[in-house]
């Protein structure tokens, strides 16, 4: 791949090494060079959730553990949810 950097006429190469793709991995490409011209324009942004999951959350909580916690909720999670809102108020 070092070498293809360096050819005389790269956009060439790079046509028709795009040739060779498969619909997949053309609409992958194009994907990724979209995402280098957004990065360039607007700087990469952090993403709070996957900052939170990859910092602070507990590696040992697992689907079942929280299958467990919910399950002693009592009655409609949406309910539950509702009348702690209102006993914050």
């Amino acid at each position: 791949m070092g070498a293809t950097l360096l050819k005389k006429n790269l956009p060439e190469e790079i046509y028709k090494q795009f040739k060779k793709l498969n619909k997949k991995q053309v609409s992958q490409v194009l994907d990724f060079i979209e995402f280098l011209t957004l990065k360039q324009k607007k700087g990469l942004r952090r993403n709070p959730l996957i900052e939170f999951i990859t910092t602070d959350a507990d590696p040992e909580m697992t689907l079942h553990v929280v299958r467990q916690q919910l399950s002693g909720i009592k009655g409609n999670l949406a309910d539950t949810i509702i009348k702690g809102r209102e006993e914050r108020v």
